[in-house]
C-alpha cells in the first residue's frame, strides 16, 4: 500500500469543526439582531466530499481525493436553512458582565478549551448549566481529546476566578467604625468585594494581627478588630478578598 500525502481526519473532527463554525455564525447573528432588524436567512447549502476511507487503530478516518485520482467515495452533507426568528429563539444570550468566556482564560490548555467549545461550552454560564444537569465535563474532555487531556475542576475554578477578578476589581465607597467594649467594628461598603463564597476568604489582619470577619458579600464587609491590635497613629488594614485581590488601607487611630 502506497503512502498518501494528505493528512487523514475522522468524521467526528470534521463535524465538530463544521458545527463550531456554524455556532460562531449564529452567535454573530444573535449579536447583530440587537442592533438592527435581520432581513435575510441562510440558504440551504449542499456539501459533497470525495474521500478515501482509511481504518487506523480501529477508527475510520478519511483522506481527500487529490486531482486526477479515482476510486474515491462520496459523502454528502445537506445544511438546512434557518431564519432570524429561529436564531433569536434558540441562540444563547450574549455574555453579561458576570460571565467569563473561556477564550479569556489565558492559562487554559488549548486542547481542553477546544474540546469544550465543540460541545457548545464557551463561558462559565455554559459550565454552570451543565453542572446543574450533572453532566460529567471531565469525561467529555477525555472523549474529545482521545484520552490525552483531562479537566481539573480545581484548576479550572482558579482560572475562572482569576479572570473574573480581572474584570471586577473591588471598589470601596465608604468606611465606618463603631466602638464596642473590647473591639471596634469596621464596616466597608462598595462593590465587587466577594465574588464567590469560600471557607478561606475573605481574611483580614490589622497590623499583622487577625481580625474577625463578621459578614462578607459583594457590597459589604464587616470586621471585628480587637482594641489591643490597634495603636496610636497609623494602622495597616489588609483584607484578602480572594487569592487575586487584596485591599490595603491605612487606619488612623
Amino acid at each position: 500500500m502506497t503512502s498518501r500525502e494528505t493528512k487523514p481526519w475522522n468524521l467526528e473532527q470534521f463535524l465538530d469543526s463544521l458545527i463550531l463554525e456554524l455556532d460562531k455564525a449564529q452567535d454573530t447573528l444573535a449579536l447583530k439582531g440587537l442592533t438592527r432588524k435581520l432581513t435575510y436567512t441562510v440558504k440551504d447549502v449542499g456539501l459533497d466530499l470525495n474521500i478515501f476511507p482509511v481504518l487506523e487503530d480501529g477508527k475510520v478516518k478519511f483522506q481527500m481525493v487529490k486531482p486526477g485520482e479515482s476510486g474515491g467515495s462520496r459523502i454528502s452533507f445537506q445544511l438546512g436553512s434557518i431564519t432570524d426568528r429561529q436564531i433569536r429563539e434558540n441562540a444563547n444570550e450574549p455574555p453579561n458582565n458576570d460571565d467569563v468566556e473561556l477564550d479569556s482564560l489565558d492559562d487554559m490548555d488549548a486542547d481542553v478549551r477546544d474540546s469544550l467549545r465543540k460541545v457548545g461550552v464557551t463561558s462559565t454560564r455554559d459550565l454552570d448549566r451543565l453542572d446543574k444537569r450533572n453532566v460529567n465535563i471531565e469525561k467529555v474532555v477525555k472523549e474529545k481529546t482521545g484520552g490525552e487531556k483531562s479537566l481539573d475542576y480545581t484548576d479550572l475554578a482558579n482560572l475562572i476566578n482569576k479572570a473574573r477578578r480581572r474584570k471586577l476589581s473591588p471598589q470601596l465607597s465608604n468606611l465606618s467604625a463603631r466602638e464596642q467594649d473590647e473591639a471596634i467594628e469596621l464596616t466597608l461598603h462598595g462593590h465587587n468585594f466577594v465574588l464567590q463564597q469560600s471557607a478561606t476568604y475573605p481574611a483580614a489582619t490589622v497590623n499583622n494581627l487577625p481580625a474577625e470577619i463578621l459578614h462578607a458579600d459583594a457590597g459589604e464587609l464587616r470586621l471585628k478588630v480587637p482594641r489591643d491590635a490597634l495603636k496610636t497613629g497609623s494602622n495597616a488594614l489588609s483584607i484578602a478578598l480572594d487569592p487575586y485581590a487584596v485591599v490595603q488601607l491605612n487606619l488612623q487611630s
